[in-house]
C-alpha cells in the first residue's frame, strides 16, 4: 500500500511540475492571457494602451518586461504610469466574433481615466468572419474612440501582416487578411485626420521590417515590440 501511495504521489508531483512548467512557458511568451495592470501613484501621467494581441504581447519572449507597453513604461520612467489593456483575438467592430467592447479589460480601460489612450487595433477585424467593409469598420472605430471621453487619443495604425511561403492573396496565419489590413490602416489614417488625433503610423513602420514577423506573419517579435514602444515614446515624451 505504501508503495502504491508513493507511486501516486510521484505521478501527482510530475503532473504538477508539467502543468506549472507549461503555464510558465505560456506566461513568459505572452500566451497566458494574464493581465498585469496596476494602480497609478498620485501625480503620475496615466497612459492606457488599448488593443489586441500586438498590444498584449502575444509571442513576446520574456513577456512581462518586453511587451510594448512594458517597454514604454521603462522608457517613460517614474512620472508616467502605463497599463496594458490589450487582449488577443479581439476586434473593433461590435458585430465581430470577439468585440473589444464586450471585455472587462475595455471597461477597466475606461475606468482608468487615462490622460492618453494609445489605441491600436484592427487586425482581427480583417478576418473573413468579421470584415463587413470599410464603412462599417470606420463607423465602429469612431464610436469606440468616442467612449474614451476626455482622454487624449493617440491613434496608431495596426501593424503590417505578411503572407508566408510565396502567397499573395487570401488569409495568412490566424485568418488575418493582409490586403484588408492595408485597407484598415488607411481608414485609421483618415480617422486621425478627421478627428485631429495624433497619429502614429505603425503600419508604415512595420511594413519595412518583415523580419519582425517571421514566426507567423502577424505578431511582432521582441525587436518589433521595442520599435513600436520607441515610436510611442517619441510622441508622448514630446507632449
Amino acid at each position: 500500500m505504501k508503495k502504491v501511495l508513493k507511486v501516486l504521489l510521484i505521478i501527482l508531483l510530475i503532473i504538477i511540475l508539467i502543468v506549472a512548467g507549461g503555464f510558465a512557458y505560456l506566461y513568459f511568451n505572452g500566451m497566458s492571457g494574464m493581465s498585469n495592470t496596476s494602480e497609478p501613484k498620485e501625480g503620475q501621467i496615466k497612459i492606457a494602451c488599448a488593443g489586441d494581441s500586438t498590444t498584449y504581447g502575444h509571442g513576446i519572449s520574456g513577456w512581462p518586461k518586453n511587451n510594448y507597453p512594458a517597454v514604454l513604461q521603462n522608457l517613460l520612467g517614474k512620472n508616467y504610469h502605463v497599463n496594458n489593456y490589450g487582449v488577443s483575438s479581439f476586434a473593433v467592430q461590435e458585430s465581430a466574433d470577439r468585440s473589444y467592447r464586450t471585455l472587462p479589460h475595455y471597461q477597466e480601460s475606461l475606468a482608468y481615466d487615462a490622460d492618453y489612450v494609445v489605441f491600436m487595433m484592427g487586425s482581427n477585424d480583417s478576418k473573413p468572419i468579421n470584415w463587413k467593409g470599410a464603412d462599417a469598420f470606420k463607423t465602429d472605430l469612431l464610436s469606440l474612440l468616442d467612449t474614451y471621453g476626455d482622454s487624449e487619443i493617440i491613434l496608431c495604425t495596426l501593424p503590417s501582416s505578411f503572407f508566408l511561403e510565396g502567397q499573395t492573396e487570401g488569409v495568412t496565419n490566424h485568418d488575418i487578411q493582409p490586403l484588408i489590413v492595408e485597407e484598415i490602416a488607411e481608414i485609421t489614417r483618415e480617422v486621425a485626420v478627421e478627428r485631429g488625433y495624433t497619429l502614429i503610423d505603425i503600419h508604415a513602420l512595420t511594413s519595412q521590417h518583415p523580419e519582425w514577423f517571421e514566426k507567423d506573419g502577424v505578431h511582432p517579435s521582441n525587436e518589433g515590440a521595442a520599435a513600436i514602444a520607441q515610436e510611442v515614446y517619441a510622441v508622448i515624451s514630446s507632449k
